[in-house]
């Protein structure tokens, strides 16, 4: 222990002699200690510097991209609506009397001109004999005052009277020829009857109701139309319904209003279709695609429609190396993907990395296999 003690304070002893009295010596042994240290480590340090003196390589990020290309897309508007009857009639009696007819029941076929309705005669043919006698006098009391005219034996006013007296009797017999030519009211196109017949012994009045009668051979399909679209469609456009029983029709749009709904500013369109066996109703809810006029757009998968800073939807490009951001219209949801249109003819679409992107950056690029 006496020995470690000893050698401890030679140490510290020599150590304060240095620091104290002979700091110069100290000084030099220090420095020729640093170059030798730097002689050892500076081939180390050299490879280090080159290696930050290359040039850094930037990492580009990377996408994988599709390539699309336009197709011609049907452009359809679809719309909820109603159906109605091509024809629908009130037939009403034109002269009043007793119904001596049977009725007939509601839901009968009818064929155009078939009775619908007859009315008693009453005194009627009692008036029409009474009217074409009354004519036949007042033809023979004009010629003999036209004659006496020609002779000078008569005043022209004469003349005039008994002319009168002549049309008058003309049109009572007109009157009553008419009166009876509507004792049977007919069916003025074929069609099924709504409702029941005037009942037999039941008294019509004029313009009482006798029937009504609608035509199923074909039937509209009434739609209303937004007024952004309603400039898309025009009279003669191919239609299709669909009845929420699922019967299908098809037809040519025969109508568009001038004018809008003022409340909810839509425009009614009117579309004559075939009605097969009379299977649809009238007053069925119908589901109605209107053609427009075809469109080219792009057929990607929903995936792809990113917005950009101003929230605009659309999709991410690669052009020429760069990232493009193009606004699109979504013309139509199917089930394999959406139709697209504001796309250019081709485009590189980004499928994968869309998100990670900005426009006018640089990208790696990697193309999606084609099916």
């Amino acid at each position: 222990m006496r020995v470690i003690s000893l050698i401890l304070a030679a140490i510290v002893g020599m150590s304060l002699y240095f620091l104290v009295v002979d700091r110069e010596t100290l000084i030099i042994y220090v420095k020729k200690l640093s170059k030798s240290e730097e002689l050892e480590i500076k081939p180390e340090s050299t490879e280090v510097d080159l290696a930050l003196d290359e040039p850094t390589k930037t990492v580009l990020p990377h996408v994988i991209v599709s390539k699309s290309k336009a197709i011609k897309a049907n452009n359809v508007l679809v719309l909820r609506g109603k159906t109605a009857a091509s024809r629908k009639v009130e037939v009403r009696a034109e002269i009043s009397g007793a119904v001596i007819s049977s009725p007939r029941p509601k839901g009968s076929s009818i064929e155009t001109g078939e009775t619908l309705c007859e009315i008693a005669a009453g005194t009627r043919f009692v008036t029409l004999s009474e009217a074409k006698t009354r004519l036949s006098e007042a033809e023979e009391k004009f010629d003999v005052a036209k004659t006496l005219t020609e002779q000078g034996y008569s005043t022209k006013t004469s003349n005039l009277t008994q002319e009168t007296l002549l049309e008058s009797a003309k049109a009572s017999l007109k009157k009553a020829e008419y009166e009876i030519s509507k004792l049977i009211i007919h069916a003025p196109f074929a069609g099924v009857l709504e409702n029941n017949t005037a009942e037999l012994g039941s008294y019509l009045n004029q313009g009482s109701l006798c029937g009504t009668i609608i035509d199923l051979s074909q039937v509209k399909l009434i739609g209303y139309v937004p007024e952004v679209k309603i400039r898309e469609i025009s009279v003669g456009a191919k239609a299709a319904g669909k009845t929420v029983s699922g019967i299908t029709t098809d037809g040519l749009v025969s109508f568009i209003s001038k004018r809008a709904d003022p409340i909810t500013k839509t425009f009614q369109v009117e579309i004559i279709a075939e009605n097969y066996d009379s299977n649809i109703r009238d007053g069925e809810t119908v589901e109605i695609a209107i053609e427009l006029e075809a469109n080219t757009a792009h057929l990607l998968p929903q995936s792809v429609l990113t917005l950009n800073d101003e929230g605009s939807l659309g999709v991410r490009a690669v052009i020429e190396g760069e990232v493009k951001f193009y606004e699109v219209n979504i013309l139509r949801d199917q089930i394999n993907g959406l139709l697209l249109t504001g796309l250019p003819e081709t485009i590189d679409v980004i499928t994968v990395g869309q998100e990670f992107v900005l426009s006018g950056q640089k990208v790696n690029v990697t193309y999606e296999k084609s099916e």
